[in-house]
């Protein structure tokens, strides 16, 4: 059971001058310099740090490069029971451990780094690159982080602020997105807020995330290395490391199930791909042997509002779907709050391509339409509001629609970064429904983009799994799909 009536607060890390790069010691005096002085937010973060140290549940959330994640000693078993029972996470999905350095990952595991991962770690780490490795034969690791697996992931996150968290601690940090289970990824300490509050005692406050996805997570004790997640790395990067260093890393392949439309012939990737649902030569590489998740987000559906997320597919939109679908939503609209007798709907849009509001026929807003959540929000400057007239439904009651259209723009390293923040701001405007595009590939989006070298096969390849890691978290958090 999570713990309740927690009194939640948030500890600020900016007021501490860390440099980007520093040693685990240095981490750590700098830490022991800030805690000395008479300070709240001081004593605060010595609160935070030492209930990691003495395995006290709550988890503390933390900011990460990626994503705000949810730690606790992943040596400690009853702590690592809070996260799961925190973030209500099945039991069955492992977790990524966090560490401070490639010494402090040796020194828990008492082995050098596979000879695979060396170059690998050196190129990418710190970074948003999670690696698996065998269980040790003399684990220090809690049971619950790894369930039902043989291998663990460990990644060593680029943000100064999550690796001196974890020198802080001088644990292994098992680190979950600091989310209610199968809500969108936090990027902010006040998306945790939302989330969590009362259920944690501390968040960390690094402000808001660079990335916005989670890390990559590759197996390269497989031959050939597979990509179980996308993310922050892309296959072709891996590719063209390996490539370059002569290791197996040159044929890594993927090891999920895409979504989607696949590139055309002109600008499919040569890159190696394992397709478990087509190709019956292969075995299914989302699942170990007894069905459990290889690696998180594999499984579950994620990063779902509260609203109905709906997708489009472009020739959904170019036949007028968009409008009908809505106008069903309307006919259906009986639960919705009302006010004097008509229906208040409220209907977030993510647009990338499409015309603004989808192309539907809107009227400018009136002052008091405006979300008061929406003033402040870093989204305010890309969203516009409009209203939609709604139908009559069929009784007395009619409604009144507002828009809220938020243009992430085209770039596809935008709606990566945006996300999960856009959702959530949705979640915050009270939208009842998300209407979407479904994410364009690399055929028809990447010729058009002044920023993208089109005759550079890593940057294609770059692209197509940036493409593939949102696709994911947008497919998984959608409630329904019209083509």
């Amino acid at each position: 059971m999570p713990y309740t009536n927690c009194s939640t607060r948030i500890v600020s890390l900016r007021d501490l001058d860390l440099p980007e790069q520093a040693s685990d010691d240095d981490y750590r005096r700098i830490y022991q310099e800030y805690t000395a002085r008479p300070d709240p937010n001081a004593a605060l973060l010595r609160d935070a740090i030492e209930s990691i140290k003495h395995g006290l549940a709550p988890p503390v959330a933390f900011p990460t490069e990626t994503v705000y994640g949810l730690g606790a000693d992943a040596t400690n078993e009853p702590a690592i029971s809070g996260i799961f029972a925190a973030k209500g996470r099945p039991s069955d999905n492992p977790l990524i451990v966090h560490v401070s350095s490639v010494a402090h990952l040796e020194r828990l595991t008492g082995e050098p780094l596979p000879k695979i991962y060396r170059s690998l770690t050196q190129k990418f780490w710190p970074g948003p690159l999670t690696i698996l490795l065998g269980i040790p034969k003399d684990s220090v690791f809690a049971k619950n982080v790894h369930p039902a697996q043989s291998t663990i992931g460990f990644r060593i996150p680029s943000s100064k602020y999550a690796r001196f968290f974890i020198a802080a601690t001088d644990r292994p940090i098992a680190g979950p997105s600091a989310n209610s289970s199968g809500k969108p990824s936090p990027t902010t300490a006040r998306h945790v807020l939302d989330d969590l509050q009362g259920k944690i005692t501390f968040i960390l406050d690094g402000g808001p995330c660079d990335v916005g996805v989670e890390s990559t997570v590759v197996d390269g004790l497989h031959d050939p290395p597979l990509i179980l997640r996308p993310g922050g790395v892309s296959q072709s990067e891996l590719v063209a490391h390996g490539t370059a260093v002569g290791n197996s890393f040159a044929h890594t392949a993927i090891g999920y199930k895409r979504h989607g439309t696949t590139p055309t012939s002109s600008t499919a990737s040569s890159l190696p791909s394992i397709d478990p649902s087509s190709d019956p030569a292969h075995p299914n590489y989302e699942a170990d042997t007894n069905g459990a998740p290889r690696a998180p987000g594999m499984k579950y559906r994620h990063y779902s509002p509260e609203g109905r997320l709906i997708l489009f597919s472009e020739k959904a939109v170019s036949a007028g779907k968009v409008r009908s679908k809505l106008d069903e939503i309307i006919q259906q609209s009986g639960d919705v709050p009302c006010e004097e007798g008509i229906n208040v709907l409220k209907v977030g849009i993510i647009s990338c391509h499409w015309a603004a509001f989808a192309g539907l026929p809107v009227s400018p807003s009136k002052t008091n339409d405006v979300h008061p959540q929406l003033e402040n929000s870093f989204y305010a400057p890309m969203t516009s509001v409009a209203t939609y007239a709604g139908l009559d439904n069929g009784s007395n009651i009619k409604s009144r629609v507002t828009l809220y259209n938020i243009h992430v723009g085209s770039e596809i390293t935008s709606l990566a970064h945006s996300l999960f923040g856009v959702l959530r701001l949705f979640d915050d405007l009270e939208c009842a429904v998300i209407l979407a595009e479904t994410v364009k590939r690399a055929s028809s989006s990447a010729a058009s983009s002044p920023t993208l070298d089109i005759g550079s096969d890593v940057q294609r390849g770059r692209v197509r799994d940036i493409e593939d890691a949102v696709i994911d978290r947008i497919e998984k958090a959608a409630a329904e799909r019209v083509d």
